[in-house]
């Protein structure tokens, strides 16, 4: 009858659970096990096809180990300021890399010439100028680029995807990998890109010492002429100063400057004495011989000093004798005579130094007045000397720095050029890179299995999908759950075609035991809800066409008829199938004559099959009319008389609103649900305006499931006798 029915555990499980159910997953992926698995194969099929027909890829690597601390014959680096670390490093990594050094394989190797690095040399498909649409309108744009630059150009871009430097962390190792369809070309280049590095550094070096060697050789020059300059300089200053040995000079008259002064201190001393006592002269402060005596000058004058002893002496001989002897006593007076004599002399002697203090101080002040004159003039020689030496030190010091400045570079320039030629490289190749055997791409299984891995998982994710947009009832447990009716019964899924025209009457083909066990448990059901019931009287219904409500009808009361007198009544009076299923005539009378009153009851009455029957009849233009008419009511109400079973086949609910009013005359409503096809929103709706009509509503038959399909508990959807039966049958 219509699609496979599939479980609808994936909605309840993400909607309503706080925990995913494993066993509800499962079951889903079961489910869709069919289309996912050919989903899966699809893919990998595709992408078995597309990896074959790709062309593999082959790395080579060759590694090398940059010094950062090299030894250096001639140190160029300090003079441009090249410092190490890890900037240096760093630098040579993107040096590895750059254009430069590619270009030197590029040109090394030819690889213009090779289709896989310069796509020109790639002969155009025919369909190229096709493709070409600026051709068509002549709008091709000159190019003013040379061609063979963009097709160098074009190699080094292509070349420099190729290329992936990989530094190792804390060493001076990195590793230079090449990517090629060739095996023997990627390990080719990445010996040249070492190769090109090294010679790149070389010609580096090697131009820098020489720009370096040419710089000195200009400063050289330079030098060489300022300190021909300082020398001419100073050597007219000493012709010009007429110094021959200015040391000499300074020290002679250093020397005449320090005597000069000492004497200069020596008469300032002298004169300070001979002026205080020349002042006290005139001051009249001197009145007694006394006064003379305490004066400085005499004091320390060594002849007063002589003249004083000696007066002691004889004092002392006066007194001696004067104790032996009279006063007229001829020695006394000798000796007093001498003693004035003395006394007398010194008086003189003091008057002398007096007088010659005055004389000495007019001397003194005219020496000091020399003096200062003297060493004024020492003082100006000795600075005019000071200042030669400075200018000459000055001028010497210029001759000596532009000299050692001349040596150093003459020396440097010397070093450098014989030096030249020997230059030490930064980098040394540490591996090879050889020809690799196993290419790095493409891995044809790494990608088969992950291409099935992908198609898996993206199958599945369209089952789960599918799975959770999917509202409609397809199981007994979405009956109980989202409509909270019960199941009745189920009805399998059948060929429509193998069955087409005998589904109404499937009860009766003892073949079909599945069906017949599915029919009698749905009987079964409807008994144990009409115990109460004298009669009982059930009407069949459905949301929308098609669903089986025909076919249930009639199964059910082929089914009853087994038990008591069974009556099936055709109440779709629009699209009426019952006479046509039990090969009643056409024309013949039935429901809609007996109510229009053109029919008597026992002509409108067919059996067949064991079960009396009440066709369609003539189809009305007004059945719902007639439907509503009390005569209908009347009928019915006779027929449940008459039978122990009614069922009564009605229209879909969503349709026409027939089955409203014919479910208020029965005692049970049968509700007829198609597994997978209307949507739950249409079949609450139904449901509904069933239940606002006070429709005696029963129970729910599921058709149409697939008896071979669980659930996702395991078990089968209430129809577990078929596989029984087909045991028995086989």
């Amino acid at each position: 009858m219509s699609s496979e029915p599939k479980h609808t555990a994936l909605p309840k499980m993400l909607q309503g659970d706080d925990v995913i159910s494993l066993r509800e997953i499962v079951h889903v992926l079961l489910s869709y096990r069919w289309a996912i698995a050919g989903f899966t194969f699809a893919v990998t099929l595709l992408a078995t096809l597309v990896v074959f027909t790709m062309t593999p890829i082959y790395q080579a690597t060759a590694v090398l180990q940059i010094e950062q601390e090299q030894a250096k014959v001639v140190s160029i680096e300090e003079m441009y300021g090249i410092d190490g670390g890890d900037s240096y490093l760093n630098t040579q990594f993107e040096v590895l890399k750059s254009r430069s050094v590619l270009e030197k394989v590029v040109n090394k190797l030819n690889l213009t010439n090779d289709p896989e690095f310069n796509p020109a040399v790639h002969e155009k498909p025919w369909y190229a100028g096709l493709l070409n649409w600026r051709g068509w309108f002549g709008l091709e744009q000159p190019s003013d680029e040379d061609e063979q630059e963009r097709i160098l150009r074009d190699t080094i871009n292509v070349l420099d995807e190729h290329v992936r430097i990989e530094p190792v962390k804390k060493t001076q190792i990195v590793r230079i990998h090449v990517t090629s369809e060739n095996p023997k070309m990627a390990a080719r280049i990445a010996n040249a890109i070492a190769n090109a590095y090294i010679e790149s550094y070389m010609e580096a070096k090697l131009s820098l010492t020489l720009s370096a060697t040419g710089w000195m050789q200009g400063r050289l020059t330079e030098l060489s002429e300022k300190l021909r300059e300082a020398e001419i300089s100073l050597q007219d200053y000493r012709e010009q100063e007429d110094l021959v040995d200015l040391e000499g000079v300074l020290t002679i008259s250093s020397n005449e400057l320090k005597a000069l002064t000492e004497s200069l201190v020596d008469v300032r001393r002298k004169l300070a004495i001979s002026e205080n006592i020349n002042r006290q002269l005139k001051s009249g402060a001197l009145k007694s011989a006394q006064d003379y005596e305490s004066l400085q000058a005499v004091l320390e004058h060594p002849l007063i000093q002589g003249l004083k002893q000696e007066e002691a002496k004889v004092q002392r001989q006066v007194m001696d004798m004067s104790r032996r002897y009279g006063p007229k006593h001829p020695k006394m007076i000798s000796a007093r005579s001498e003693l004035q004599s003395i006394q007398q002399n010194i008086r003189d002697q003091i008057r002398n130094i007096v007088e010659g203090v005055q004389r000495d101080y007019e001397i003194d002040k005219a020496n000091e007045r020399s003096l200062n004159e003297a060493v004024a003039i020492a003082k100006k020689q000795v600075q005019q000397i000071n200042r030669k030496q400075f200018r000459l030190r000055a001028l010497e010091r210029e001759v000596r720095t532009n000299k050692d400045l001349y040596d150093a570079f003459f020396k440097r320039i010397q070093e450098t050029s014989a030096t030249s030629d020997l230059q030490t490289a930064n980098a040394r190749m540490v591996d090879k890179a050889f020809t690799p055997k196993v290419p790095v791409k493409t891995k044809k299984k790494l990608i088969i299995v992950l291409s099935a891995l992908l198609g898996l998982m993206l199958s599945s994710g369209v089952a789960f999908l599918l799975e959770m947009l999917n509202n409609t009832i397809r199981s007994t447990r979405d009956v109980e759950d989202k409509l909270n009716l019960p199941v009745l019964g189920v009805l399998p899924k059948l060929n429509e075609a193998e069955f087409n025209g005998r589904v109404q009457k499937l009860f009766l083909d003892k073949s079909q035991h599945g069906f017949g066990e599915a029919v009698r448990t749905i009987r079964t059901s409807v008994n144990l809800t009409a115990l109460d019931k004298d009669h009982r009287l059930f009407a069949v219904t459905s949301t929308m066409p098609g669903e089986g409500i025909s076919s249930t009808a009639a199964n059910l009361a082929l089914s009853l008829g087994q038990l008591g007198n069974t009556l099936l009544i055709d109440c779709d009076l629009r699209r009426p199938t019952v006479g046509k299923s039990f090969d009643i005539k056409g024309g013949s009378a039935g429901l809609a004559n007996l109510l229009a009153g053109t029919a008597e009851k026992a002509d409108c009455l067919h059996h067949s099959d064991g079960i009396d029957i009440i066709p369609c009849g003539q189809v009305p233009p007004n059945p719902q009319e007639l439907l509503a008419t009390n005569a209908f009511a009347q009928l019915i109400e006779s027929l449940k008389q008459d039978y122990d079973y009614v069922v009564i086949d009605c229209p879909p609910v969503q349709s026409v609103s027939d089955a409203l009013m014919i479910s208020r005359l029965c005692d049970g409503l049968l509700y007829v649900i198609e597994a997978g096809r209307a949507q739950i929103g249409a079949i609450q709706n139904t449901v509904g305006r069933l239940l606002q009509a006070q429709a005696p509503l029963t129970g729910v038959v599921l058709n149409k499931i697939d008896p071979t399909r669980k659930d996702a508990y395991g078990y089968s959807q209430g129809y577990y006798d078929y596989e029984g039966y087909q045991a028995k049958e086989s």
